[in-house]
C-alpha cells in the first residue's frame, strides 16, 4: 500500500510522543526490515511489486532527512547551550570587574575629598600660619603651610585617578553595550536561518 507524504507525517506524528528519535529509528529500522524482506522474499517466497519499494525507499529517505534534521538541532542546541554558559561566565567577569572599578572610583573620590577637607581644616587654622610664611616667621608655620599644600595636591591626585578609573569604567560599558547589541542581532539572524535542508 502507497502512502504519501501526508500519510508519513501522520504515522510520524502518532509516533513521536514516545520519544522521537527512538520512534524515528524504530521507523527506520521497519523500513529497511521491509526492503530487505522484498530482496529475499517474504515466507512464501513473494515478492513485492516495484511501486511498494519504491515508496518505502521515499519513505525511508524522508525519515532519514528527519533523524538528520533532529540530530542537527541537537547539535545545534547543545552548541547554543555552551556558548550562553561561556557568555555568562564572561557577563559575570565583566560585571565583577565592573563593580571593582565603580569601588575603586568611590574610593579615590573619597580620598580626594578627604585631603581636600583635610586641607580646608589646616588652612581654616589661626592665621599666623599664613602670615608667618610671608613674614619670614618660624619653621614651625612653613611646615604647617607645606602640609596644606601636599593635602591639596594629593586631592588632585586622587580626582585624577578617580576621573581615569571612571573613564575606563564608562568605556568597559559602552564596549559590553555594543558587544550586547551586535549579539543581539546574530542571535535574531540565526534565528531566521536555523533550519536547513539536509540531503541523505
Amino acid at each position: 500500500m502507497a502512502i504519501d507524504q501526508a500519510g508519513l507525517n501522520s504515522l510520524l506524528a502518532a509516533f513521536m510522543p514516545k520519544n522521537n528519535m527512538a520512534a524515528l529509528q524504530e521507523q527506520r529500522a521497519n523500513l529497511l526490515q521491509k526492503l530487505q524482506q522484498s530482496d529475499t522474499g517474504n515466507k512464501d517466497g513473494d515478492r513485492q511489486q516495484p511501486g511498494n519499494i519504491k515508496q518505502q525507499l521515499r519513505e525511508l529517505v524522508a525519515v532519514d532527512q528527519e533523524i538528520a534534521q533532529k540530530l542537527y538541532d541537537e547539535i545545534s542546541k547543545k552548541l547554543e547551550e555552551k556558548r550562553l554558559e561561556r557568555e555568562a561566565a564572561i557577563a559575570k567577569k565583566e560585571r565583577a570587574r565592573e563593580r571593582a572599578l565603580a569601588k575603586h572610583e568611590r574610593l579615590l573620590v573619597n580620598r580626594s575629598l578627604s585631603k581636600l577637607l583635610s586641607a580646608a581644616g589646616k588652612a581654616g587654622h589661626p592665621g599666623q600660619a599664613c602670615i608667618g610664611a610671608f613674614s619670614g616667621g618660624s619653621q614651625e608655620d612653613k611646615t604647617y603651610i607645606s602640609e596644606v599644600d601636599r593635602d591639596l595636591q594629593e586631592s588632585v591626585q586622587y580626582g585624577i585617578a578617580a576621573a581615569e578609573v571612571a573613564v575606563r569604567r564608562k568605556n568597559a560599558e559602552t564596549k559590553a553595550q555594543i558587544e550586547e547589541n551586535a549579539e543581539r542581532k546574530q542571535a535574531a539572524h540565526k534565528k531566521k536561518s536555523k533550519r536547513v535542508n539536509i540531503m541523505v
